[in-house]
């Protein structure tokens, strides 16, 4: 009997402990869930000034879904930047839910991460959130523009709305497909997809770069030919893609789709960003039937990151002196975009500093670096104490 008595006592002292237990993990959950990085003070930083950084996919779905989002942004303003580019269109997919997706693509799963997400779970709602906290400015980035995979299912149900070089191929390169900016039916998914995001998230602005762009090899679909030949008294597209007139041709349907899009989201928020990402005004012409130039003439974007990913410093100097450039920078804020590097050799504090004042000598309007995870994140090149002084001293 006595035996029985102390058996049932050790499973009563035993059923104590355990519920302090499970208490005390759901206590520790609650606060991790609930707590959230103290905000930065950013009021040093110049209102006029750009200071950006792009987080791709894997990096903000990354730390959403390690609950660590908020020291993510707090460690972004932290270090003085103002600005996050967070890919939210990827290789045919959103970091966010979309219905705009869902219904080209015909699947529900149209997220850029292969990790399980319950209904309420929302990456860009978070990002918007926490940089929003921190008095950042957000910009979600469409960095994949008219690019998808030719196997995916965008492709595989929409095959109309591919563009196709001379010799019928439908990619060049990484099994990468181009939708054609002339097809009605593109234009009308790529402005739905962009302006749902204006509409339901308070971002501070809209991104697309390079790749909302078509190569100068691209054109010879049955739709686009039949356009052309339509509107050049049956005669139909040069052979040779590098024709002045056919490259005009092109680079003007583009920028009629780019001002579908600028007009569209002005008309839900007049005060959202339109912000483009280049290459070099030459060079996105020249390879890409990309006429930003002429965006930025025409009133269709209010800033421009180009993309100056060089590793010589005169290389640099030489792009940003460019006579183009120069002038067009009067016109509109324009930034240049700094590579920091690969994922297993990133730059140092040092050589980024010497960028950053190759940028200030030639007065544009900031810089910013992609990309996140070689900045700030693991794969940085220096210690967070040597970025934060290093960048304090180009950032004054």
């Amino acid at each position: 009997m006595a035996s029985k008595t102390r058996s049932q006592s050790r499973k009563g002292w035993f059923g104590i402990r355990y519920r302090w237990f499970v208490l005390a993990v759901v206590s520790l959950l609650l606060f991790t869930s609930l707590w959230q990085a103290p905000t930065i003070n950013t009021s040093v930083i110049p209102n006029n000034e750009i200071r950006g950084v792009w987080m791709t996919n894997y990096g903000a779905a990354l730390s959403y879904y390690t609950t660590r989002l908020d020291d993510v942004i707090a460690n972004i303003a932290k270090h003085r930047l103002n600005t996050i580019y967070p890919a939210v269109w990827n290789r045919g997919y959103t970091l966010h839910p979309s219905t705009v997706a869902e219904s080209v693509s015909g699947s529900s799963q149209n997220y850029m991460t292969s990790l399980p997400l319950l209904p309420f779970q929302d990456t860009l709602s978070e990002l918007v959130k926490q940089a929003h906290r921190q008095k950042l400015r957000i910009i979600p980035w469409f960095e994949y523009g008219l690019v998808v995979p030719k196997n995916h299912a965008i492709a595989k149900r929409h095959p109309d709305w591919l563009t196709v070089t001379k010799s019928g191929k439908v990619a060049l390169k990484d099994n990468m497909a181009w939708l054609n900016p002339c097809h009605p039916q593109v234009q009308q998914f790529l402005t739905d997809l962009i302006v749902d995001v204006v509409k339901r998230y308070p971002v501070d602005g809209i991104q697309l770069d390079d790749h909302f762009a078509l190569p100068v090899e691209f054109g010879y679909d049955a739709y686009t030919a039949k356009l052309y030949r339509k509107e050049h008294n049956g005669n139909s597209p040069p052979q040779n893609p590098k024709n002045p007139e056919w490259m005009a041709w092109r680079a003007g349907k583009l920028t009629q789709l780019m001002a579908k899009i600028s007009k569209s989201v002005k008309a839900e928020n007049q005060d959202t960003i339109i912000s483009l990402s280049p290459n070099s005004l030459s060079f996105a012409y020249n390879k890409y039937l990309q006429d930003w130039g002429k965006w930025v003439d025409l009133g269709l974007l209010d800033e421009v990151i180009v993309q100056v990913y060089r590793e010589d410093l005169s290389a640099i100097s030489n792009e940003l002196n460019n006579r183009e450039l120069q002038k067009i920078k009067n016109k509109l804020p324009i930034a240049i975009g700094l590579y920091t590097g690969p994922f297993l050799s990133p730059k140092s504090i040092k050589n980024l500093q010497r960028e950053i004042q190759v940028v200030q000598k030639y007065n544009y309007s900031g810089v910013s670096f992609f990309c996140w995870e070689t900045t700030l994140w693991f794969f940085k090149g220096d210690s967070d104490r040597q970025l934060q002084n290093g960048l304090r001293k180009v950032f004054t």
